[in-house]
């Protein structure tokens, strides 16, 4: 009978989990605005306190925040949405012509597509000349045909460059018009609400808590300690990022170094894959412009010696054990998140994880499931293990 419970249990955790993935599938446009106010709301937190205390109320930093928000945001998008049209070149019709012309078509000739600047040229004036992603992946393809590797292989890897999702997944970046300006609206009208709510809210949920007030509280304030901490961390190290390779790419005269650089400092939110998508763009282009193999390697040792020193270095050390993730399930969290929201759930997984990481820990029945998504066991078990061990060797 035991064991029949536990199947239907299980059986019944596994509908429930397909059923809130549909529910949050289906909702992204309705959910995506609110968790990313819940985030903003949750790091700038400490602002309002800060300027509370030294006498500023927080309607007035509220109202402030959200105004220099509001301009920052839609400057920064425009700027970026016009940088990415001018990567991707979307609105020349000799760029789509060429983004489906079939391989067969394009010259092989390592003589048919010039790599060298002329007097007073620009790289990015070079790269430019026939459009932006598709003239890279022509000169790519050149660059590959004069290099001495076999048909096929040339075939294959110039077949693969023209099935990357470059264009949808800048579509999806691209925050620029209306509807960007709409869903920027919405969600700092959420921040406010939530500004407004929170304290309200805390004690809502702490009386419904009722004799496990304090694990309420504990569980609480370790999410908003957690996400704070992570995402000004993640801010500044993804800021410093986006920087040092920006000027790397400016000294060796890459074309598109701001949108490289700007792209760099957000795909850094994304663990993992974030970091390789941002580098692998530059890195083509690096290789597209140039004759040899100097620049690309050069764009390509750059990414890894920042993301190596900050990213497997100085992060894990600033933030320490505020969220106790395995390394498997944060690649798994993207994976799942990016195929739920598109590159917004990419960005927004490692907070969700570690919140529900936390809200399982926080309960007898589910802490099995918060260890398994945990980098390691609790400590106190680690102590509780190692204390006998101490004592019998006295």
């Amino acid at each position: 009978m035991p064991s029949t419970n536990r199947a239907l249990t299980f059986l019944l955790g596994i509908i429930a989990t397909i059923l809130v993935g549909w529910v949050v599938h289906t909702g992204g446009a309705i959910l995506k605005p609110l968790v990313i106010a819940l985030l903003l709301a949750s790091m700038l937190q400490p602002v309002v306190i800060g300027l509370k205390r030294r006498g500023i109320p927080p309607p007035v930093t509220i109202i402030l925040m959200v105004w220099l928000l509001f301009l920052g945001i839609v400057q920064v998008g425009l700027l970026f949405n016009a940088n990415v049209q001018k990567f991707l070149n979307s609105g020349g019709d000799s760029a789509d012509a060429s983004i489906t012309e079939p391989y067969e078509e394009t010259s092989l000739d390592p003589m048919a597509e010039r790599l060298e600047l002329l007097p007073g040229q620009s790289q990015e004036d070079l790269i430019g000349e026939t459009g932006g992603w598709v003239d890279i992946v022509n000169k790519i393809e050149t660059r590959l045909a004069s290099s001495g590797m076999a048909e096929s292989v040339v075939r294959y890897a110039a077949k693969a460059l023209r099935e990357l999702p470059v264009d949808r997944m800048a579509g999806d970046l691209a925050i620029g018009g209306f509807g960007f300006v709409a869903n920027v609206v919405l969600v700092l009208i959420y921040m406010v609400f939530i500004f407004a709510e929170q304290a309200v809210f805390r004690r809502k949920i702490l009386s419904i808590a009722g004799e496990r007030h304090d694990d309420a509280e504990r569980v609480l304030n370790t999410i908003g300690r957690g996400i704070q901490r992570y995402l000004g961390v993640k801010t500044v190290v993804s800021l410093l990022t986006g920087s040092l390779c920006y000027l790397v790419m400016v000294a060796l005269d890459i074309p598109y170094a701001l949108f490289f650089g700007f792209l760099t400092f957000m795909f850094n939110y994304i663990p993992t894959f974030g970091s390789i998508i941002a580098g692998s763009l530059p890195t083509m282009t690096a290789l597209a412009v140039e004759a040899s193999w100097t620049k690309a390697a050069a764009i390509m040792g750059t990414y890894l010696a920042v993301n190596l020193t900050l990213g497997s270095f100085i992060e894990p050390r600033i933030l320490g054990r505020e969220l106790n993730l395995s390394p498997l399930v944060v690649v798994v969290s993207v994976v799942v998140w990016a195929g739920l929201w598109g590159v917004v759930g990419g960005f927004l997984a490692v907070p969700l994880t570690a919140s529900l990481q936390i809200c399982l820990a926080s309960q007898d029945s589910t802490r099995p499931l918060a260890v398994m998504l945990g980098s390691g066991p609790p400590r106190e078990k680690k102590r509780a293990t190692a204390a006998p061990a101490g004592t019998q060797s006295s």
